[in-house]
């Protein structure tokens, strides 16, 4: 008999982490898996997520000449995107998430970019963030009893 064995996973190293380095003081930091990428919440807010799934430049049939998961994903009200892409001409709408600005990792000045937006949200910068949903709780299905 042929004992079968699980093979576990190895969770993801994101090369990308250097970037939340400055957010690991900040009050209620938390970091958090969510669609195969990596976001980091401070100030009771998701700030940012970094994303690393090279390769991607197409979406429903469009192309972009930038890697659409490969970089610094910002949760921003729209209302505060025409500030921060003024002060950084870099931050786009990211193709899939037309709520969140993104930095690719193929802009030029990523390093210097993400450095500054981490300093930004470290104080607690009030254009970054969104604060998450809370869950309901699902409701237990009423069920009926046979006889």
């Amino acid at each position: 008999m042929v004992q079968m064995t699980k093979e576990k996973k190895k969770a993801k190293v994101f090369g990308l982490k250097w970037i939340f380095e400055a957010l690991l003081d900040c009050p209620g930091y938390l970091e958090k898996r969510m669609f195969g990428a990596l976001a980091a919440y401070a100030h009771g807010k998701m700030m940012l997520m970094i994303a690393e799934s090279p390769g991607d430049r197409s979406y429903r049939g469009k192309s972009y000449d930038h890697d659409i998961w490969y970089g610094l994903l910002l949760p921003v009200e729209r209302e505060k995107h025409k500030a921060l892409r003024q002060e950084y001409e870099s931050l786009i709408p990211h193709p899939v998430l037309p709520k969140w600005l993104y930095l690719p990792v193929t802009d030029e000045n990523f390093e210097t970019i993400a450095e500054q937006i981490t300093e930004q949200i470290k104080n607690n910068d009030p254009r970054y963030g969104i604060f998450p949903k809370i869950r309901k709780n699902k409701k237990t299905r009423k069920t009926t009893k046979r006889k």
